[in-house]
Order: structure tokens, then C-alpha cells, then sequence
């Protein structure tokens, strides 16, 4: 396997591990998302403008309970090396969230891309991030 080979591999089982605490964090410890972030990271949650992970958690805390249901991601390196000389990682996930309690209503797609930084600690936060909602399933019902 090729040195890129290899780093892609490294990459994406980081990578694994950080989609499970992320959305973990997201549908159930939401008072962890702002330790997933840096301090002033640019975050665009469908459109709207936010500044920081304290910002998301707080829209977070106003919304109804969510399920993430991730069926696919993407990662690769950028050649921007961060902390340590690491590179940092540009991530795209998508899937499937319940929004609210009831079954059968509030199903969406949704897509997120992150870019991923390196910190002196040896851990990667997220650096920026967009978050979109793509499908809502009630759009499909005839009235």
C-alpha cells in the first residue's frame, strides 16, 4: 500500500470514531458539542450563520430531540498541515435524522461536511462545519 494509501486508511478509522461521538453528542449529549469544536469555528446549520460550538449547542438545546442516522461518509487529507505538522481532514456525512418523537413524522435526509483540525493536544476538533437538511419524507404525501 502507498504512503497516501496508508494515511487514508489512518484517516478514515479516525474518522469512524469521531462520527460516533459527534452525533452521539448531537441526539444525546448535546452539552458535549461545544468540546467537539473550536473556540470561534464557523458553523452554517441550514443556511444560518453561527460562531463557535457554544453557539450550535445552544440551537441545539431549542430543538427537539434527533436521531442520526449516518449511511455514508467521506474523508480525505488537505494539504494544510495543522498542530504537530498533521494534516488536517475534510469529512462529508450523510443519512437519515428523526427530528421530535413521533414515529413516522419528522424523517430527513441530511448532509454535513466538517474540515477536521489537528490540536496541540493530539486530537482533532472541528474547524468549520455545514450542516443541511435534504429530504423531509412528508414532502412525498399527496394532501
Amino acid at each position: 500500500m502507498s504512503d497516501i494509501g496508508k494515511i487514508i486508511e489512518l484517516i478514515s478509522r479516525g474518522t469512524e470514531n469521531f462520527i460516533s461521538v459527534y452525533y452521539r453528542a448531537l441526539d444525546g449529549h448535546r452539552e458535549n458539542i461545544p468540546l467537539l469544536f473550536e473556540p470561534n469555528a464557523p458553523i452554517v446549520y441550514n443556511g444560518n450563520p453561527l460562531m463557535g460550538g457554544e453557539a450550535y449547542a445552544e440551537l441545539y438545546s431549542r430543538m427537539p430531540p434527533t436521531v442520526h442516522d449516518v449511511t455514508g461518509y467521506d474523508c480525505h487529507p488537505l494539504a494544510v498541515a495543522g498542530a504537530n505538522g498533521q494534516l488536517s481532514i475534510a469529512l462529508t456525512t450523510s443519512g437519515k435524522v428523526r427530528i421530535g418523537s413521533d414515529r413516522g413524522k419528522g424523517l430527513c435526509g441530511f448532509s454535513e461536511t466538517f474540515i477536521l483540525r489537528p490540536q496541540p493536544d493530539g486530537k482533532f476538533r472541528v474547524g468549520s462545519c455545514g450542516y443541511r437538511l435534504v429530504y423531509r419524507a412528508e414532502d412525498d404525501l399527496e394532501p
